[in-house]
């Protein structure tokens, strides 16, 4: 028996068996072949600013966004993780998203933020010559950066085995029996026994917590996104981050450079009841092609390589659900980790320690 039982192997699993594996037994169960194949390698893999993740988003996600942006700038380089700190623009293209653009830095400012500022069309216009040309100005977010996700979390697991986890792929969870001392996971391959369970399937949260718990305290939202990949041969035609003016209901359309000097052009966001529906459309990719042509000009849509979609672990709880469960206090929800799950992994993994350890 082992004292900790992660079940899912994205970005938040890793973490969380970064963290845990110094201070007891761990194992981690993932259903696909290797870790972070779904969800964690399917969206864009944003570092964000805290500026733009405030509270009325969640209070747990705009917490987690300082903690995670400060983890990823003290030590990605010292791990291994590679990233690209090429910061991001908040694109402001009226005077009303001007004053909205002077709202988020007042509001960072009383949460303590003090890493971003306003830049005047022109000064946005000089370092990013491919921006529309009818932007007002908007916001530097200077610790704005992106993440190789799939390589974050191999390099967590590396640093997990050295403490003595074991991680387990191909493992899907068929059923959960509540023991006296703890519970047995059954999966496709296996047996497991553990004192604690750590719930991180994503979009299969719900599903899996099904299997312990008679009332399931939140519902699965499954949102779709989807994106445009651009190859290497783009590199140059922007160097930040780009983000329209965010709404109620969405981030928007960005324009995303990565690690590896491709560019991810998206994300939409859609409702969708499936949780495994990952086909893309003509609807969505010319919604982000639609968002593209806003924002931006001389797009080199020619260097298309790829397009994916990625389905977000979106609940009906307005922000992550991070608790014990109520019927089996050592089974630990970790769900509804939508944005900004890469940004909140690490500080999502350090308060799910002490949640156990309380």
């Amino acid at each position: 028996m082992v004292d900790y039982l992660i079940i899912g192997g994205g970005v938040i699993g890793s973490f969380i068996a970064y963290e845990l594996a110094p201070v007891g037994s761990v194992s981690l169960i993932e259903k696909e072949s290797d870790l972070s194949q779904v969800q964690t390698t399917h969206n864009s893999a944003l570092v964000h600013s805290p500026v733009l993740i405030t509270p009325d988003k969640g209070e747990l996600k705009a917490k987690f966004a300082i903690e995670g942006n400060r983890f990823y700038q003290e030590h990605a380089e010292a791990l291994g993780i590679p990233v690209l700190k090429n910061g991001a623009f908040l694109v402001a293209k009226t005077d009303e998203e001007m004053a909205h653009a002077k709202a988020y830095l007042e509001n960072a400012k009383a949460r303590g933020i003090h890493d971003a500022h306003i830049l005047s069309a022109a000064a946005m216009m000089i370092a990013e010559p491919n921006l529309k040309d009818d932007i007002k100005g908007g916001l530097n977010l200077p610790t704005a950066m992106t993440a190789d996700t799939y390589q974050l979390s191999k390099t967590l697991e590396r640093h997990a085995k050295a403490h003595g986890a074991m991680f387990y792929m191909n493992e899907a969870v068929m059923d959960i029996e509540v023991t006296a001392d703890g519970f047995t996971v059954h999966t496709t391959n296996g047996t497991y026994a553990a004192k604690h369970i750590i719930n991180a399937a994503g979009v299969f949260a719900e599903t899996i917590a099904s299997m312990v718990e008679q009332d399931v305290p939140y519902k699965t939202r499954p949102h779709r996104g989807e994106y445009y990949v651009l190859s290497p041969q783009a590199k140059g035609w922007v160097h930040k981050t780009l983000f329209p003016m965010p709404n109620k209901i969405t981030k928007g359309i960005l324009v995303i450079p990565q690690p590896d000097g491709t560019i991810r052009l998206g994300p939409t966001s859609t409702y969708q009841e499936s949780l495994t529906d990952d086909t893309p459309t003509d609807e969505g990719l010319n919604a982000v092609k639609a968002g593209i042509e806003d924002l931006v000009k001389h797009i080199p849509m020619d260097t298309v390589i790829d397009t994916y979609v990625g389905i977000r672990a979106t609940t009906d709880y307005h922000d992550f659900y991070i608790k014990r469960s109520v019927e089996h206090p050592n089974f630990i929800h970790v769900a509804g980790i939508d944005s900004p799950g890469v940004t909140a992994a690490p500080a999502i993994a350090q308060y799910v320690k002490t949640l156990i350890h309380a």
